[in-house]
């Protein structure tokens, strides 16, 4: 009888268990975002959008892309610990227009896109015709942050331009070169 008593016991706590667990196993992508924000108000569809956008600024070739080197999670980090509560409602506010322009232009939504379309759509915000001005606004934004994202990546740093903590590298014996006889040098 203790026997029974153990394995229902067990049984109980392991039905329990996926209960308790069920629900975040199941959320839904527009939930939260993958890090913790204290001040945006984004859903989870809100950082892939602004990843995709991200990564069609800088694509993936033979390097990594913006989204490899998790360029987006920079901006939304940047933007939810360094901008002011103006700037931070003003970008949730640009991310909005920029998904209704895009999806008014093309009738798909950015992500649905392909990459051809996606740099059309950055083609046309780069030539600013007719682009509203707060889609433009947030769209220079996310470019220059991007672009500053992606060029202080640990990639970039290693790889590409590598960072050396001092500028230059010290030599401390060369040879000078001699003068030439009646030129006068000063130092």
């Amino acid at each position: 009888m203790n026997l029974d008593r153990r394995s229902v016991l067990k049984n109980l706590l392991v039905v329990t268990g996926g209960v308790i667990f069920l629900p975040s196993c199941l959320h839904k992508n527009d939930a939260t975002t993958s890090i913790q924000l204290k001040n945006l108000a984004l859903t989870g569809n809100d950082e892939h959008l602004l990843a995709e956008l991200s990564e069609t600024i800088i694509p993936k070739t033979d390097t990594p892309g913006a989204k490899d080197t998790y360029t987006h999670l920079y901006i939304l980090k940047t933007i939810d610990d360094c901008r002011t509560k103006e700037d931070q409602k003003k970008f949730e506010k640009g991310l909005k227009a920029f998904g209704k322009f895009v999806q008014k232009s093309t009738q798909k939504s950015f992500i649905e896109l392909t990459p051809t379309q996606r740099d059309g759509v950055l083609l046309q915000m780069e030539r600013k015709k007719n682009v509203p001005e707060d889609v433009q606004a947030f769209y220079k934004t996310i470019k220059g942050l991007t672009i500053q994202g992606f060029m202080s990546s640990k990639f970039y740093l290693t790889k590409v331009q590598v960072y050396e903590l001092t500028p230059g590298r010290f030599k401390g014996c060369i040879q000078l070169p001699q003068p030439l006889k009646g030129n006068k040098q000063h130092v």
